[in-house]
């Protein structure tokens, strides 16, 4: 289409969606859908009364178009309140909250839909909006000032994603001001000097190109938008019904439904609703619109077709941030096999994912090791939990392993290396009573592992239980991390060589291999490998290091603090200490102490000069 042909114009746009929608869902998923249908009604019903049109909407989320800023700000205005006065009103009932953006910008218009600049922004306010608020552009504040009632609190030029806009809350109640970091003249001059070395590195963190010098094939030159949290964000797309028949589509609706259900059943990943899908496939949205409304990395698209006694799906995976098409494959099964077909597809998909999007090779002997898609999944939860590296992480992994004990057996030889890093987790996080004995434990079940299993995962817990518990031996901790690699190069092996070298003090070699590790697992769950690298980035005087990969991601909510900590003291060395102070404030207030930094580097003598260059901007606990 050329330029000529497309339809554009200025709107007001209303961006809405619930929050923690997936987690109301998990726990009653009847009520929440009951809860956001009346919701929904008194949206709609508001729309109508001020002539707003809805043009789109995720299942949980709703963009619409207003006549005038004026009309769009008193129907949030009304429906904030209303949702808060249906909440106060039911007992026992699921409570949905909801965030709302206002923008006026140019649109494009296709068809009923609109895309565009001044939808995205509408949806970047919703997402920097607090539970039960409202936040709107300078555009839309300039037209509303002195023709409302309400007050607004200057929120400064805000950073969301790779957008900046000067954004401003509409006060609901006039004392309820909140202070939010403004983006500094310095993380301006930053951003604008150095925009195409973040773009690729954050396409390298996205695509697992990271420290490579070949760029891969199909890659865009365009920046991709950094994520708010660790997690890859999937869609599955409803499977086509290839048989013209009613059997058939029921077929794929419950192989689509199945699929999300299997998928989602794994903390590592956010799959989006089948609501969500069913509004893509209606509206008939593009790739790069699913990766605009719902902020995804990858779909799985797919068909099924019956011929006699014979069905075939056919699947694909697209990973957006290439946009093209990385994995597909074919399943052909008899009908009486329709239960055990939907594992396998959840085995492969699950694996694959992992492979390209998590965790690196090693998937392959897990997906083997585990044999179903419920047990894999187990596993992996319970390598997120482990990552956390906390009491409660280390109560979940237990409960986790207790499940899988029930379906391969107590004294099941797969389970060796899973109650290794249990225990070792334990000890790390103040939960053992006896520690002699669990570390003889420990030490009997790296044995085991080796002995029975010979495995890559095998070796890389009996080389950092040799380094931590066992003789603490350098050169023989690294014998056993080398013959892990000998075996496989894979995050863990990178992972646990990385601190065996750091510590026995060839810092340059340890970074490169948590450089390694990352490359693999360029989505780093749990921000495990990033909080290693940016204190080593720092005794290194690498601070250009620290800028990409703390940058990209400043702003996501679950940040670790310690990064924080570093980021703080990288800039106190360049000498912009303004911003040092503020980015130490944030560390502060998401828990910063002395004892999570001994975590992030053991050596306790680099730990007091970390702690005391960081007295220079203020006192931590």
């Amino acid at each position: 289409m050329s330029e000529e042909e497309i339809d554009r114009k200025i709107a007001v746009i209303f961006a809405t969606d619930v929050v923690g929608y997936s987690k109301h869902m998990e726990a009653d998923e009847s009520g929440t859908i009951k809860s956001l249908r009346a919701c929904e009604k008194i949206l709609t019903e508001l729309f109508a009364k001020h002539k707003g049109r809805l043009f789109n909407t995720g299942g949980d989320s709703f963009l619409a178009e207003f006549p005038s800023a004026v009309s769009a700000v008193e129907c949030a205005v009304e429906f904030q309140k209303s949702i808060k006065e249906k909440n106060l009103a039911e007992d026992g009932s699921i409570k949905l909250e909801f965030r709302i953006g206002i923008n006026s910008g140019d649109v494009v218009k296709q068809k009923d839909n609109l895309l565009g600049d001044g939808v995205n922004k509408a949806a970047r306010l919703e997402a920097l909006a607090q539970t039960g608020g409202i936040t709107i552009s300078k555009a839309i504040h300039d037209f509303v000032r002195g023709k409302t009632k309400y007050e607004f609190n200057d929120l400064g030029v805000q950073k969301v994603k790779q957008n900046e806009f000067h954004a401003f809350d509409l006060l609901l109640e006039p004392n309820h001001k909140r202070k939010i970091k403004k983006v500094s003249k310095i993380h301006r001059y930053l951003a604008l000097s150095a925009v195409v070395c973040i773009s690729v590195i954050i396409t390298s963190i996205v695509t697992g190109t990271l420290f490579q010098n070949n760029k891969i094939d199909g890659e865009s030159d365009l920046p991709i938008n950094s994520i708010d949290s660790s997690l890859p964000t999937m869609l599955v797309y409803p499977f086509e019904n290839l048989t013209p028949s009613d059997d058939g589509a029921n077929l794929s609706t419950a192989i689509t439904e199945s699929m999300i259900s299997s998928l989602s059943r794994y903390n590592g990943l956010s799959v989006l609703s089948s609501s969500t899908s069913t509004v893509a496939k209606t509206k008939k949205l593009t790739d790069l619109s699913i990766q605009q409304l719902y902020n995804a990395d990858f779909i799985i698209r797919g068909s099924i077709q019956s011929v006699l006694n014979q069905s075939r799906i056919q699947m694909q995976l697209t990973d957006l941030s290439l946009n093209k098409v990385v994995w597909t494959d074919t399943v052909d099964f008899a009908p009486e096999e329709i239960f055990e077909v939907q594992d396998r597809i959840g085995d492969k998909i699950l694996a694959h994912l992992q492979i390209n999007a998590v965790a690196g090779s090693e998937a392959k002997s897990w997906a083997a090791k585990y044999g179903n898609s419920e047990r894999l999944t187990l596993f992996l939860n319970s390598r997120d939990e482990w990552f956390k590296f906390t009491p409660d992480a280390y109560e979940n992994h237990s409960n986790i392993i207790k499940q899988l004990e029930e379906q391969l057996g107590e004294n099941s030889p797969v389970l060796y290396n899973i109650k290794g890093w249990n225990l070792f987790l334990k000890m790390a996080v103040g939960k053992s009573t006896d520690l002699e004995k669990d570390r003889a434990e420990l030490l009997e079940l790296a044995e085991l592992d080796v002995a029975e299993n010979n495995d890559v995962t095998a070796f890389n817990l009996r080389a950092l239980v040799e380094f931590r518990v066992g003789s603490k031996d350098c050169e023989t901790s690294k014998r056993f991390a080398r013959k892990a690699a000998d075996l496989g190069a894979t995050v863990d092996t990178y992972v646990v060589s990385g601190s065996i070298w750091v510590e026995c003090g060839d810092l340059k070699q340890g970074t490169e291999y948590f450089e390694k590790a990352l490359r693999l697992q360029p989505n780093d769950n749990g921000w495990n490998l990033t909080k290693r690298l940016v204190p080593m980035y720092y005794l290194q005087d690498e601070f250009d290091k620290i800028d990409k990969l703390v940058e990209p991601q400043i702003d996501a909510v679950d940040i670790p603090a310690e990064m924080l900590a570093f980021y703080a003291l990288s800039k106190l060395r360049d000498g912009n200490e303004e911003i040092a102070r503020e980015i130490f404030q944030k560390a502060k207030s998401l828990g910063i102490t002395k004892k999570s930094l001994e975590r992030v580097h053991r050596n306790s003598e680099k730990t007091a000069e970390f702690i005391s260059s960081l007295s220079e901007l203020g006192d931590i606990n």
